[in-house]
């Protein structure tokens, strides 16, 4: 079985072998590029005119360039997937990730605090930000990043400040601003034609006439969608009437009651936790629901656990969130494990090398008892044997 610790050696082994042969290493880096939904092409900051930045960036200091991923999204948020993707290239095959400024990264101090203590801290990846000119590997470098990024997150706050405002001025002057609720159409205000009102649409308030006829005489709404979809009515968004379109629109219309919150006697964690170690071993999205149902777990609303609701918590769940360094290690060498035994069935699994564990959690962003990013190979095996689980444990137990 291929050691995991030999992944993460592989491009490092490359570059050794080019410097020992006498043959320069040259870098190799990853572009990242962002725009905001509101702000294409605002101070040259369009994704062409970064990706252009980038490239010539590149091209003069003899770097060759990767790839270029793309998101356009606020960069207030975490979780972005042309982020995700710069970052897990940045780690694979690139020393250099190039962003035309600072503020295209991150606009939260917080995050870019967490991308450089997982990626840069260490000086073996470099950060390049062209317009700014700033290097890393220095104090003072820090020092002027970090009061960039205050400036940074505090335009995006009053940004924020300046929208809200704009937007609650609007409705208070009797004006409508947002998505047009169904049953409802926008038309231009009188008097003022660059805002807009609401009036009824008389195609829409038939079709909740309908939904009203139809509960009254006990239609399920699994029929009235196949009822609308048969007559050829377009829905409010995608192509056909469902269950939940249904079921949300009447509850929006105040026709029924939203289902009651369940008590119960774990939290919504701890469900996403369990749900998180149980696909870990290899059970479908069926059989953990089964297992929930059976071990008494009650989910948020309704009954019990179902497929489809077992499905849509793990689209929200973040292993490296809901678990311990111990239950997410012990995770990695079940999947580990599994996979060996379906490919090897005759050979005998052996367990990554402390080190390599070690490597694993500092690269998931654990950190030690002590608060350090760097694990040592005997802190490992003492998680392991479970000396931290104090440390460790959820908050209240």
């Amino acid at each position: 079985m291929r050691s995991v610790s030999g992944v993460y050696r592989g491009s490092a082994q490359r570059a050794q072998q080019k410097q020992v042969s006498g043959e320069p290493a040259q870098r190799r880096a990853v572009g990242y590029v962002r725009v905001s939904t509101d702000m294409q092409a605002i101070d040259g900051l369009s994704l062409e005119a970064q990706q252009s930045a980038i490239e010539a960036y590149c091209s003069l200091h003899f770097i060759k360039l990767v790839r270029i991923c793309k998101d356009v999204m606020s960069g207030g948020k975490d979780q972005r997937p042309g982020l995700q993707e710069a970052l897990d290239l940045l780690e694979r095959s690139a020393d250099v990730l190039v962003v035309l400024k600072f503020d295209r990264l991150s606009r939260s101090i917080v995050h870019f605090c967490e991308l450089y203590e997982g990626y840069f801290k260490s000086g073996e990846k470099e950060l390049v930000a062209i317009r700014e000119a700033i290097r890393l590997d220095s104090a003072l470098g820090r020092a002027l990043i970090n009061i960039l990024l205050v400036f940074a997150q505090m335009e995006r706050e009053a940004t924020g400040e300046r929208t809200r405002e704009a937007i609650r001025h609007i409705r208070e002057s009797g004006y409508h601003f947002g998505k047009v609720p169904y049953g409802k159409k926008a038309i231009p205000a009188p008097g003022n034609p660059r805002m807009r009102i609401l009036v009824e649409d008389d195609d829409e308030q038939a079709v909740i006439e309908k939904l009203k006829t139809w509960a009254l005489e006990g239609v399920g709404i699994t029929e009235m969608a196949n009822h609308l979809n048969a007559a050829g009515t377009p829905p409010p968004q995608g192509q056909r009437w469902t269950k939940s379109l249904i079921y949300n629109l009447r509850l929006r219309l105040s026709h029924i009651s939203p289902r009651p919150i369940n008590d119960r006697p774990h939290t919504d964690d701890e469900v996403k936790a369990r749900i998180v170690e149980l696909r870990g071993r290899g059970h479908t999205h069926r059989q953990i629901a089964s297992i929930l149902n059976e071990q008494g777990w009650i989910p948020l609303k309704g009954r019990q656990f179902t497929e489809r609701n077992v499905r849509g918590l793990l689209l929200r769940c973040d292993e490296k969130k809901l678990l311990t360094p111990r239950r997410y290690l012990q995770n990695v060498i079940e999947r580990l494990e599994m996979q060996h035994d379906s490919e090897n069935p005759a050979e005998r699994f052996e367990r990554p090398s402390l080190p390599a564990l070690a490597r694993l959690l500092s690269e998931a962003g654990y950190t030690t008892p002590r608060g350090h990013v760097h694990w040592w190979p005997a802190q490992v095996q003492q998680l392991l044997d479970g000396r931290f689980d104090v440390h460790y444990a959820p908050a209240g137990r």
